[in-house]
């Protein structure tokens, strides 16, 4: 039998484990602060999902800015704002990647030949025609 392994000190952690830490928490922080502000019912499923949320976007954030922003305290707000705004970033980053996504998409049409289904002569607003009424 092998002998235990020794503990781990607070120097055995990489410095990008503890800026992911603190940036998760400062995230979640700021996700529960604005929970905690809203008047909205919110299950306790959706409690966490909004949590996990602001804690993937905060350490996201977290690593996009720490080239940026030479202050630790500025950076550790910034965090603390990515978590309280994380559902409108994600929003956002969802609505980039499908207005990226459908522009590759009708680059490649145009390249293929393929004409769109739906022209603006051919649409029709719902209402029927109308016909020229006689005097």
């Amino acid at each position: 039998m092998s002998a235990a392994p020794a503990s781990i000190g607070a120097e055995d952690i990489s410095p990008e484990v503890k800026q992911a830490g603190i940036a998760g928490l400062l995230g979640m922080m700021g996700m529960a602060v604005k929970i905690i502000l809203t008047d909205a019912k919110l299950s306790i499923g959706r409690v966490i999902a909004n949590l996990f949320a602001a804690m993937a976007v905060a350490v996201l954030s977290g690593f996009a800015l720490d080239e940026y922003i030479a202050n630790k305290k500025m950076l550790w707000a910034l965090n603390g704002l990515s978590g309280y705004m994380a559902l409108q970033i994600i929003a956002w980053a969802e609505g980039m990647v499908k207005a990226r996504l459908s522009g590759e998409l009708s680059k490649a049409k145009k390249a293929a030949g393929i004409k769109s289904t739906s022209s603006p002569s051919t649409k029709t607003n719902g209402k029927r025609p109308t016909t020229k009424r006689r005097r």
